[in-house]
């Protein structure tokens, strides 16, 4: 009995740890552009199959914070978004295209995304998932909207 007990124990622990174990995220390849991309602003837009306003606002370089307002209000946003930092040609750090998110909705949803920007800074696409994915609930696709 002793051992069915231990060897019991040892399964469930096996199982536990391997759903616990989390996935580190995947995101596109960031860039980084002949001068630094403008992320602050107001982008009009979709994001998974909604049409709303992405605001955008700068906490400190290179972090931000925003919100993603449904046009019928059904849904709100709240995104704090990091700027990806990558090796220039020089090896230098530098700021790139992509910005990764955390994202909530205020009512239990919550989880990851990322953003990249056109050289132009005219137009975001990206993605957004649940918990730790950063891909599943939808894609982003946005157009500045205060030039």
């Amino acid at each position: 009995m002793a051992t069915l007990c231990a060897t019991a124990l040892s399964v469930a622990a096996a199982a536990c740890a391997h759903r616990t174990k989390v996935a580190e995220p995947v995101y596109p390849e960031a860039t980084v552009y002949a001068r630094d991309p403008q992320f602050v602003g107001e982008w009009v837009g979709e994001v998974g199959g909604m049409w709303g306003i992405l605001t955008l606002g700068e906490l400190e370089p290179h972090r931000f914070f925003g919100s993603f307002v449904a046009d019928d209000a059904s849904v709100e946003y709240v995104l704090m978004l990091d700027q990806s930092l990558v090796r220039d040609d020089r090896g230098a750090e530098a700021p790139s295209n992509r910005v990764v998110f955390t994202w909530q909705d205020g009512q239990g949803g919550r989880g990851r995304g990322w953003l990249l920007v056109n050289r132009e800074d005219t137009a975001l696409t990206g993605a957004y998932g649940y918990d730790n994915a950063v891909q599943g609930l939808g894609e982003w696709t946005l157009i500045r909207s205060d030039t």
